[in-house]
């Protein structure tokens, strides 16, 4: 459904001695810490991203676990997304935080893709992943990031049925206004774009 394409490699995808996603962030952060209800929707949005982290947003191996728990894909996940990242970007330094603005962007066009579950819930939580991404990436520090997220959700936006039409227009042409700051030979923008080929 959507095409991405790679461009390079820009950020540095490793962690510290191999440690991987899940056992890093906790040991940064404290579940317990975190003001989000436990449930079943936290462990599987940590284990998601893990596996997008991982295989670098690889769809076939992401996929089996989304569909062994599309009954999770609904807004209360959306809520628990960003509840979540918002508190884990205020517990942990900039250049952790860009791995994980790439991992949420990496996972959110996967959701995006999925061809089961509600199509109008995969695009929302698509959008709250993209938007979390925007609290990382800044013009000024992540040009390319930053234009990126925008491309994509200028095509969020194009796509989506939940909203006033009108407003979802708006919001797609000043997204697209934005990623041309960076992308100015551009004129369309790209289906989605992948930052797990940079």
């Amino acid at each position: 459904m959507q095409a991405y394409f790679p461009i390079g490699s820009i950020l540095e995808k490793k962690l510290p001695n191999d440690q991987n996603f899940v056992s890093w962030l906790e040991d940064k952060i404290f579940t317990s810490s975190l003001t989000i209800p436990i449930d079943k929707t936290l462990p599987f949005l940590l284990f998601a991203l893990e596996l997008t982290f991982n295989s670098q947003g690889d769809p076939q191996t992401v996929y089996p676990l989304i569909v062994e728990n599309i009954d999770l894909l609904e807004p209360h996940f959306i809520y628990i997304l960003r509840k979540w990242a918002k508190q884990t970007f205020l517990k942990i330094p900039q250049n952790r935080a860009t791995i994980i603005a790439s991992t949420l962007v990496n996972f959110g066009r996967i959701i995006w893709a999925l061809p089961d579950g509600d199509s109008d819930v995969n695009l929302e939580i698509a959008l709250a992943c993209c938007e979390l991404a925007l609290e990382v990436y800044y013009l000024d520090k992540f040009p390319e990031q930053w234009a990126i997220v925008h491309n994509n959700l200028t095509v969020i936006y194009q796509s989506r049925c939940l909203g006033v039409p009108t407003h979802n227009l708006i919001k797609s042409f000043e997204h697209y206004q934005k990623a041309n700051l960076v992308f100015p030979s551009q004129r369309f923008p790209q289906k989605w774009t992948d930052l797990s080929w940079y």
